[in-house]
């Protein structure tokens, strides 16, 4: 197979480098499942003031979309899987550091590396990890990756535009990234490696998928080195219990990104193994609040279900005082698991109901009925649960017809027009993402324009008309609430008291 010329340098790897990685799989075939069978190294870690990986999450634009920065678990995990091997790792989230590209260009240039991870864990962090990279350039002695669902469905198109790119991790990282970063500083070629792609003789290759990881017991618990900056700012500490969706959303990547490589669309983690995660952080940190950032909390089937009761047994016999919230989908929701739950600590459960109209959910192949949508959130608040409702008013698909009943809908869950912070859940328009059943489908209609930096349609003329006067009262809402707390007619919301250090 052709070779990429890969970083920008003819200076071979260290001697040092060598050494440390020779020893350490030599293969370079990462299986976590051998962990115990292959020890770790031990003292290894920044050369001469270089460190062997810098990750990093990209800048991305909050403000008025009602979207929370928190911890990068991806970043965590990757980062704990690395250093488990003894190599050097720092993290740098521009999110939560407030980094904007030029900030984070700098950033990057004040440090000292071998391999440069990008982490796009959402499409809005993906045009301005584009920029880091255009700003980088290509005369570097680095090799650089990026990683996430936007980079996996499209990594033939993104290697092909951003020269400043090496290589893009297809799927779950856990195991192909510590591969790739094994062979780069062990001075051995990756390029047949499983889950990569990378440019070669004018194209671009497309390697097989990895397997997904099949026990995520297997995965070390993340690194925790931004807690303390996402608690700061507000948001609560996050751990994932199960990876994946049994649902089939048209709109929805997840099940398209892990169902592009051989495994289950949906895996969970052991009851035993999540409390011991909230443990630490309850021990170690001090933490009380925490977010599950599961994709779905609730398994498929009865199996799914009796995990959930275990997990709640579990929590219950830590013996905190804890508080957390978790997503699902409407359909999982019953009266005697969910009291178990709350009986744990559970307050918050988000559910995507989408639409208060029945032809838009059959479009969206939601697989649930408005009646359905409508009991989950009676149940919830009859348990004295908190639900949180993720809703799309406008799809490529919605009718004239399709607004009073999603008015109605949402008057009934007693989301109102006169609370500002509601219009954000009222006026949400679907964004269409590559990968999924959606985009081929607009595509396939000759409905979609743009690209996979971002994808743009256009509703019936009269829905959109209604869209955009809409948009304009809110954006104009939201400008008001913020002049008010700029003039200190309002105050915004106090954020809670950071967590305290763990003990060095």
């Amino acid at each position: 197979m052709a070779s990429s010329p890969g970083p920008r340098t003819g200076t071979p790897p260290p001697a040092d480098g060598l050494a440390r990685f020779r020893a350490c799989r030599v293969a370079a075939q990462v299986d976590l499942g051998e962990k115990a069978k292959t020890p770790p190294l031990r003292g290894a870690g920044a050369v001469n003031g270089r460190i062997d990986v810098l990750l990093v999450g990209g800048p991305r634009k909050t403000r008025g979309t009602g979207e929370e920065v928190g911890e990068n678990l991806g970043l965590g995990y990757l980062a704990a899987v690395l250093r488990e091997q003894g190599v050097s790792v720092e993290i740098l989230d521009a999110g939560l550091e407030g980094l904007n590209v030029t900030g984070l260009v700098r950033a990057i240039r004040a440090r000292s590396f071998r391999v440069l991870g990008f982490s796009v864990v959402v499409q809005a962090m993906l045009r301005p990890t584009l920029a880091t990279l255009a700003a980088i350039g290509e005369r570097r002695d680095y090799l650089t990756v990026m990683g996430g669902h936007g980079p996996t469905f499209s990594c033939r198109s993104i290697l092909r535009d951003v020269p400043a790119l090496d290589v893009v991790v297809r799927g779950e990282g856990e195991e192909t990234f510590p591969d790739l970063v094994f062979r780069v500083l062990g001075g051995q070629s990756w390029h047949d490696r499983p889950g990569l792609a990378y440019r070669a003789d004018g194209g671009v290759v497309v390697n097989p998928p990895r397997p997904l990881v099949s026990d995520l017991d297997r995965l070390p618990h993340p690194a925790r080195d931004k807690l303390t900056s996402s608690l700061q700012r507000g948001t609560m500490a996050r751990l994932m219990s199960s990876r994946g969706c049994h649902g089939t959303c048209a709109f929805c990547s997840i099940r398209a990104f892990y169902g592009g490589s051989p495994g289950h669309a949906w895996r969970g983690r052991s009851p035993e193994d999540v409390a011991a995660e909230i443990e630490e952080l309850a021990g170690r940190w001090g933490i009380r609040h925490f977010r599950f950032s599961d994709d779905n909390f609730i398994g498929p089937g009865g199996a799914g279900r009796r995990r959930a009761a275990a997990i709640a047994d579990a929590i219950a016999a830590l013996g905190h005082d804890l508080e957390f919230t978790v997503a699902c989908r409407p359909d999982d929701v019953d009266h005697e698991l969910f009291a178990q739950l709350k009986a744990a600590g559970l307050h918050t459960v988000f559910l995507g109901v989408e639409s208060g109209s029945q032809r838009i959910l059959d479009t969206l192949n939601k697989r649930v009925t408005v009646e359905r949508n409508r009991e989950a959130v009676r149940t919830l608040r009859a348990l004295g649960l908190r639900p949180g409702l993720g809703f799309i008013m406008f799809t490529p698909d919605t009718r004239l017809e399709d607004l009073p009943a999603n008015f109605e809908f949402l008057r009934e869950m007693g989301i109102s027009w006169r609370n500002t912070g509601d219009m954000l859940d009222i006026l949400n328009r679907l964004e269409v993402y590559e990968g999924t059943p959606m985009a081929e489908r607009l595509r396939r209609e000759g409905r979609l324009r743009g690209d996979y930096q971002g994808f743009a349609y256009r509703m019936p003329p009269e829905v959109e008309t209604i869209y955009r006067l809409l948009k304009g009262c809110q954006d104009a809402a939201m400008a008001a609430r913020r002049l008010g707390r700029a003039m200190g007619l309002t105050r915004a919301p106090a954020a809670p008291a950071p967590a305290r250090h763990p003990p060095s």
